[in-house]
């Protein structure tokens, strides 16, 4: 039986802009065709060409899949995948060619299996310390919400059992409305809000209704890469656009893609680099959007931690109601992560859209929890709730900070949390992050290294440090540890 033998594959440099997975697929047919990938070799893992190449995982599992239905390659369980004998001469890299006939036909659209392909799950554990993006769910008034739930199950209503407002329980919109006006600084009123299951079923809606395939699609890089699997499964053109001390930079973006559909922005504070988007860039991106009839999605769920002096004021709010903004965000970091109500607070133009589109498929939440999380509202819960945790939150970011600044000193550069649940730390240049994290994480630490968040352009060396979710001696515990670790690779003897 003939060995196959392990190819050393350089593929053509992918262009700024495009569709990664159309790229990857040309480039690997090429590499078949002009005998760089021969017959019988074995094909780089979807692991390594994610990581060479900055493509998420569930991009090459794609790609793996139309070539082995294209009849390029062909998997083996537990060795890999392999390249023909007789590879496809003629097949387009442009437009898919016709599969071959399955016994069993494909149960999934290109949709549903990068849907499928997500790999993230919530995970019901006790979160370990510096977690980051995680709030303290020890501190939510379980009592107050159970009895308030016992008070609705025994107020038997008939008109529960009807079919409810599409947009959303009214009085409770008109609540979310004061919250965001008082609590955010966001003007609105309740006739601008959709309540929707969760925001990511608001963010799919979203897709769905503005974006067609091939549409370009501006994301932050670095940033959370949890939604881009929403935008992939549309088969939208992902562009990469860099993230700085400034926020987004907008020139590059319109550099890259001047005319893209649909901009993603994970709120006032760019996560993962704890910036806000600078006044100049706000107005740009505002400006750009407009001229090119483009929206910008701001999705938001920290606006309620505001730990410094000043609120750092959302995109929403800075550009008013008659806007291409729209914001999706919720209560379940501000509350309990189980409770995924949503809103979406939309530019006039998209209410009847998305109205009609949350009818036609029955996805309105249920009325009932809808009731009671008015009720807890209504009864003054929100509010103490959120001044209990601005205060602990505020508390232990204090203690994070002043940790760091007594064992690291000049070693770790970072700016005071303004807003948010997590603090960005830079490392000097010869320090590792990836290593860092990995050693930490034997000592029961999560840290984050930037570059888990890199989409295509570097990313500096630094971390992420969760600290709303552990009291103060869990901060300082850990760092102390963190400490060791990091010392030993900046070469210190001892912490200051």
């Amino acid at each position: 039986m003939r060995r196959a033998s392990e190819v050393l594959l350089t593929l053509d440099e992918r262009p700024e802009s495009g569709s990664r997975q159309q790229w990857l697929y040309k480039a690997l047919c090429d590499a078949m065709r002009d005998g760089r990938l021969p017959p019988g070799s074995r094909v780089p893992t979807s692991r390594s060409l994610a990581r060479d190449h900055g493509l998420s995982r569930s991009t090459v599992t794609l790609v793996f899949e139309r070539l082995i239905a294209d009849g390029y390659i062909h998997a083996q369980v537990g060795r890999g995948s392999f390249v023909t004998d007789r590879p496809v001469a003629n097949a387009s890299p442009t437009v898919a060619p016709e599969a071959p006939p399955f016994a069993h036909p494909p149960l999934l659209s290109h949709r549903g299996r990068a849907l499928a392909l997500n790999r993230r799950r919530i995970e019901p554990a006790w979160p370990q310390t510096f977690l980051p993006d995680c709030g303290d769910t020890s501190l939510f008034p379980v009592e107050t919400w159970t009895r308030l739930a016992m008070q609705r199950e025994r107020w038997r209503d008939p008109h529960w059992l009807l079919p409810g407002d599409v947009q959303g329980l009214r009085p409770l919109r008109e609540a979310l409305a004061r919250h965001l006006s008082v609590a955010r600084g966001l003007p609105c009123t309740a006739e601008q809000l959709v309540i929707v299951g969760s925001a990511g079923q608001g963010l799919d809606l979203l897709v769905r209704l503005l974006l067609d395939p091939g549409d370009a699609v501006w994301i932050e890089d670095p940033g959370l890469c949890h939604r881009h699997v929403l935008f992939e499964a549309a088969s939208a053109q992902l562009v990469a656009v860099p993230v700085d001390h400034d926020g987004l930079d907008v020139a590059a973006g319109a550099q890259l893609a001047p005319y893209a559909r649909l901009v993603h922005l994970s709120g006032a504070v760019l996560r993962p680099l704890g910036v806000p988007l600078a006044p100049a860039r706000r107005r740009a991106l505002l400006d750009w959007a407009e001229a090119c009839q483009a929206y910008v999605i701001e999705e938001e769920h920290e606006a309620d931690f505001v730990l410094g002096n000043l609120a750092v004021p959302s995109l929403r709010a800075v550009a008013g109601a008659d806007t291409r903004v729209i914001q999706v965000g919720g209560l379940a970091h501000s509350l309990f992560p189980g409770l995924q109500l949503a809103y979406l607070l939309l530019p006039d133009a998209l209410l009847e859209p998305v109205c009609a589109a949350l009818a036609a498929t029955g996805q309105q939440p249920s009325a009932q929890e809808q009731q009671l999380l008015l009720d807890f509202i209504e009864q003054g819960g929100l509010a103490r709730h959120l001044r209990e945790l601005r205060e602990r939150y505020a508390s232990r970011a204090a203690t994070l900070q002043s940790s760091l600044d007594r064992h690291f000193g000049e070693w770790l550069r970072f700016a005071p949390v303004r807003q948010g649940l997590s603090l960005t730390a830079f490392l000097p240049d010869p320090v590792d992050a990836v290593r860092i994290s990995s050693r930490a994480a034997g000592m029961g630490i999560t840290v984050t290294p930037l570059s888990a968040y890199r989409v295509r352009h570097p990313v500096p060396q630094g971390v992420r440090l969760g600290f709303a979710a552990f009291a103060e001696a869990s901060i300082r515990a850990g760092i102390e540890k963190l400490a060791a670790t990091l010392l030993e690779r900046i070469g210190r003897s001892e912490p200051r």
